[in-house]
């Protein structure tokens, strides 16, 4: 499946579950090549599957209001991208606190420019 796709659900939690349903559908229509028709889908089932199991999603129906035909092995990919914490949630779980005061950082004490590492 695309990358895009673990991406945007990976940041899911940032954004309101309506517009995650419209938004995830819209970028999964546009990855299947746009949504099928309920019988374009019925006549075409075999070939629905096939690209399914491929690693490409099919939307049947409207791409905001559809239903997606996805193989077992990406759903469970989606999943497993969906319960990862984020670094933010990591940080907190290890007890992590920020530090409130000012940061004071002194000038170089010399005019030597950077170099880069090799």
């Amino acid at each position: 499946m695309d990358k895009r796709v673990f991406r945007y659900v990976r940041l899911a939690g940032a954004v309101s579950k309506e517009s995650f349903a419209e938004d995830l559908g819209r970028m999964l229509a546009d990855f299947a090549g746009g949504s099928l028709g309920v019988r374009q889908a019925r006549d075409g089932f075999a070939a629905v599957l096939r690209l399914a199991r491929e690693g490409r999603p099919q939307i049947i129906g409207s791409a905001e209001d559809g239903v997606i035909v996805i193989s077992v092995r990406d759903l469970a990919e989606l999943l497993e991208v969906a319960r990862e914490p984020t670094l933010g949630e990591t940080l907190v779980s290890a007890g992590f606190k920020p530090y409130r005061s000012r940061i004071n950082v002194e000038e170089r004490r010399n005019n030597e420019r950077l170099k880069r590492r090799e």
